[in-house]
C-alpha cells in the first residue's frame, strides 16, 4: 500500500489506510487480546450484586440508588436482576394473599380483589424513568462519539494540510503539537471506526515528518514528550496494584489502554521497553482478576451444594401427604422457611443456575397445588356444614319472638344439641355463625327475663308462701331409714317445685335459703348412709321433675360450656405467644410465666369438663 494513500475526506467514514506494519504491531495485537479476554470474563467476575435475601423495600431502595448514578449503562445488569427479584417477590406475595383468602372466604362466588400495591406501582414508575434516562444517555453518547469522529476527521485533514504547507519547520512543529493535544482531548469515537482512525492518524503523522523534513532534534523532542506521557500511564497502571476493588482496577485500566493508543511513538529503541512495562502492570491487574475468579468459582460451588440440599428438602415437602388443616399449616411454614433460606444463598455456577432454580421452584409450586386441592375438597365439606348451621340459625331466629316461656327453652336446648352434631367449618366463619345462633337464643331469654320482671309485684304473696315453707322445713328431722329419708326429701322438693313463682326480687334470697335447707337435709341423709354421688343424683332428679329445674340444668351446662370455650381460646392464644417467645433470647422468665398460665387454664378446663359430666343432659 502506498504511503501517499491517505484518509483525506471528513465526509469519508471508511478508513482503509491501515499500514501493513501497523496491523502486525505486537504491542497492539497483545493489547487487543488482553482487552478481548477481559471483556469475555467481565460478566463472570461481576455478573450482578448479590441481592438474595433482600425484601421488596430494600430492592426498591437499590433501584433508586442505581437511578441516581451518573452512568446508568454500567448498572444495567444489576437493575435487570433487581427487577426480576422484585417482580418475583411481588408475585409471591400476591399468591400468598390469594391462598390466605381462599382458606377463609365465606362464599364460593366471592372474587379475589387484592388492594392496590403502592410499592409495586412506585417501583415500576422509577424503572420506567430509569429506562427512559438510560436510553437518553445512550443516544447522547452515540451523538457525542459521532461528533468526536467528525472532529478527528477534521484534525486528520488539518494534519494532512500541515504536511503539504510551506510553513517554517518550527512553526509547523508548533501547529503539530497543538493538533496532537486537540486529538487526545477529542474523546472516544464509535468502536467500529476507532482502530482505523488511529492508524490513519499515525500514518499522516509519519508522512508529516517525511514531508517537512523535520530535524532529528525536533523529532526526538516529540518522542520525548510521548515517552513522558507513556511513563506517566505506566506509573498509574502500576499504582492499580494498591486499588482494593478489582472491578475498579479493570475499568481504570481500560481507560489507560485507550489513552495509550492515542500517544505516538517514543522512539524505536524504547517503544518495546515501554510497552513491556505497561503490559507487565496490566498483567498484574489481570492476575488479581483471575484469583478473584477462582475464589468466586469456589464460593459458587459451595452455594450449589447448599441449594441442592434445599432442593431435596423441598422435594420431600412436596411429596408428603397431609390430612388436616393444622398439618398443612405447619408444612406451609416449613416451605416458607426453605424459601427464605434459599434467598439468603448467593450465586451458583451459571450453567447450573436456571436448572437448580427451576427444580426448586417447581417443587414449591407442586406443594402449593396439592394444598389448594386439599382446601378445595375441604370447602365442599365445609359448605355442607355451613348450610346445616344456617338451617339451625333460621329455626333459632324463628323462635326468638315466642312467648311460650315454658316450651321454647326446651326447643332451644334441642337446637343447641343439634348444633353440636354439625361438622366443623373455618374458625372465622364458625364464629360468625355461632354469634347469629347465640344472638337469637339470647334475644328470647332476654325477652323472657323482661316478662317475668314485670310480674314481680304479683308474685309477692308467692314469695311469702315459699318463705313459710322454708321455715317449716328447717325443723324437719329425717327418718332413720335411708329409703324413708330419701322419700321425705323427694316429697319436700316436689312441694317446693309446686309452689308458685316468687317475686324476682326475692328469688335469689329464697333459692339460697332453700338450698341451705336442702344442704341440711343432705347432711342428715349422709349420716344415714347416703354418699356424695347419691346426693348429686337426688339433686338433679329433683331439678328434672319440673320445667324450671330443667331450665336450671340447661343453664348450668351452657355456662360451663361457655367457660370451657373461652378458656380453650385463651390457651390457644397463650401457646401461640409461647411459640414466638421461644425463638427469642433472654425470654426464659416470660416463657415460664406464660407456661404457668397455660397449665392453670388447662387444669381449670379439666375441672369444668369433669363437672359437666355430672350434670344430666335432660
Amino acid at each position: 500500500m502506498s504511503r501517499d494513500k491517505v484518509f483525506h475526506s471528513k465526509e469519508s467514514m471508511n478508513t482503509n489506510e491501515v499500514q501493513p506494519e501497523q496491523q502486525n504491531n505486537p504491542e497492539e495485537i497483545t493489547e487487543q487480546i488482553a482487552v478481548q479476554d477481559e471483556q469475555e470474563q467481565n460478566d463472570e467476575l461481576h455478573p450482578v450484586e448479590d441481592f438474595n435475601g433482600l425484601t421488596r423495600e430494600e430492592l426498591f431502595a437499590k433501584l433508586n440508588d442505581y437511578f441516581n448514578q451518573a452512568d446508568l449503562d454500567s448498572t444495567r445488569n444489576n437493575v435487570q436482576r433487581v427487577k426480576e427479584l422484585f417482580r418475583e417477590h411481588t408475585k409471591e406475595e400476591l399468591e400468598k394473599k390469594r391462598r390466605e383468602w381462599e382458606a377463609t372466604k365465606e362464599d364460593e362466588h366471592d372474587v379475589f380483589m387484592p388492594s392496590n400495591d403502592k410499592l409495586a406501582e412506585q417501583f415500576e414508575e422509577v424503572l420506567r424513568k430509569y429506562n427512559k434516562r438510560r436510553t437518553e444517555q445512550k443516544h447522547n453518547k452515540e451523538v457525542e462519539t459521532r461528533n468526536n469522529l467528525r472532529k478527528k476527521i477534521e484534525l486528520l485533514d488539518e494534519l494532512k494540510a500541515l504536511a503539504e504547507s510551506s510553513e517554517s519547520m518550527n512553526k509547523a512543529f508548533d501547529k503539530l503539537q497543538d493538533l496532537q493535544a486537540r486529538w487526545r482531548e477529542a474523546g472516544p469515537v464509535p468502536s467500529a471506526n476507532a482502530n482505523e482512525l488511529r492508524n490513519n492518524w499515525q500514518h499522516h503523522l509519519d508522512r508529516f515528518f517525511d514531508v517537512v523534513k523535520i530535524s532529528r532534534e525536533l523529532r526526538e523532542l516529540d518522542h520525548k514528550k510521548n515517552y513522558e506521557l507513556k511513563e506517566d500511564l505506566i506509573a498509574k497502571a502500576e499504582a492499580l496494584a494498591n486499588e482494593p476493588s478489582v472491578r475498579k482496577s479493570l475499568d481504570t485500566l481500560r481507560v489507560y489502554h485507550e489513552q495509550w493508543k492515542e500517544i505516538g511513538p517514543a522512539g524505536k529503541e524504547v517503544n518495546d521497553q515501554l510497552w513491556e512495562k505497561f503490559k507487565a502492570a496490566s498483567d498484574a491487574v489481570h492476575v488479581r482478576k483471575q484469583a478473584l475468579l477462582e475464589d468466586s468459582k469456589v464460593k459458587q460451588e459451595e452455594n450449589l451444594k447448599l441449594k441442592s440440599a434445599l432442593v431435596v428438602k423441598m422435594d420431600e415437602e412436596a411429596a408428603k401427604e397431609y390430612k388436616s388443616h393444622r398439618e398443612w399449616q405447619e408444612a406451609g411454614k416449613s416451605v416458607e422457611a426453605l424459601f427464605e433460606e434459599w434467598k439468603k444463598i448467593g450465586h451458583v455456577p451459571k450453567e447450573d443456575e436456571d436448572k437448580t432454580w427451576k427444580h426448586f421452584r417447581d417443587a414449591r409450586l407442586k406443594f402449593f397445588k396439592s394444598r389448594e386441592a386439599f382446601y378445595g375438597s375441604q370447602r365442599e365439606t365445609h359448605k355442607k356444614h355451613v348450610d346445616d348451621k344456617q338451617a339451625l340459625i333460621a329455626k333459632a331466629e324463628a323462635l326468638k319472638d315466642s312467648t311460650d316461656w315454658k316450651n321454647t327453652p326446651i326447643k332451644y336446648r334441642q337446637l343447641q344439641e343439634d348444633w353440636k352434631k354439625t361438622g366443623p367449618v373455618p374458625k372465622k366463619i364458625g364464629d360468625k355463625l355461632w354469634e347469629k345462633f347465640r344472638g337469637a337464643a339470647d334475644a328470647f331469654f332476654q325477652a323472657k327475663t323482661r316478662h317475668f320482671e314485670g310480674q314481680d309485684a304479683a308474685y309477692k304473696a308467692n314469695s311469702e308462701a315459699r318463705e313459710a315453707f322454708i321455715n317449716e322445713q328447717k325443723a324437719v328431722v329425717l327418718p332413720a331409714e335411708l329409703a324413708e329419708a330419701k322419700a321425705v326429701i323427694a316429697e319436700q322438693q316436689k312441694k317446693w317445685n309446686e309452689l308458685p313463682y316468687a317475686a324476682r326480687a326475692d328469688k335469689d334470697r329464697l333459692d339460697k335459703e332453700w338450698k341451705a335447707v336442702q344442704d341440711a337435709m343432705f347432711a342428715q341423709l349422709k349420716e344415714r348412709g347416703g354418699d356424695e354421688n347419691t346426693l348429686k343424683r337426688m339433686h338433679y332428679d329433683q331439678l328434672k321433675s319440673s320445667d324450671k329445674g330443667r331450665e336450671q340444668i340447661q343453664r348450668e351446662r351452657m355456662n360451663i360450656q361457655d367457660k370451657i370455650k373461652r378458656l380453650t381460646g385463651e390457651i390457644n392464644t397463650l401457646e401461640t405467644n409461647l411459640g414466638f417467645f421461644g425463638k427469642s433470647k433472654g425470654a426464659q422468665a416470660l416463657v415460664a410465666d406464660y407456661q404457668q398460665k397455660v397449665d392453670k387454664a388447662r387444669a381449670e378446663v379439666d375441672r369444668l369438663k369433669a363437672q359437666l359430666k355430672t350434670i344430666p343432659r335432660e
